[in-house]
């Protein structure tokens, strides 16, 4: 698959019936995108590209979802934990 990278914040509606309450649906500028299926989620505590030194409190907590809209496409999204702030993250496209 080819990654397009997009970083861009978005709005995000979550499902209130699973208590992991996933994204059912969100919009990026100005469009939106129906949620069909949580295709896989993980979670990232890491320090990405910091160099040293290395502290707890500039650990990076997302919680990182790959969904699949209504109309097939597939992107990749995540929660900024502490700021409770979503991004779209990239679209996966598939290889010609």
């Amino acid at each position: 698959m080819k990654a397009v990278f997009i970083g861009q914040p978005i709005t995000v509606d979550r499902r209130e019936d699973l208590p992991t309450r996933p994204p059912a649906a969100f919009t990026w500028q100005g469009r939106a995108y129906p949620v069909l299926k949580v295709e896989a989620m993980w979670h990232d505590a890491g320090f990405g590209p910091l160099r040293y030194p290395k502290r707890w409190w500039q650990r990076r907590h997302r919680t990182y979802y790959q969904v699949k809209t209504e109309t097939g496409e597939l992107f990749e999204l995540y929660l900024e934990r502490p700021r409770r702030q979503w991004f779209l993250y990239r679209q996966l496209l598939p290889e010609p």
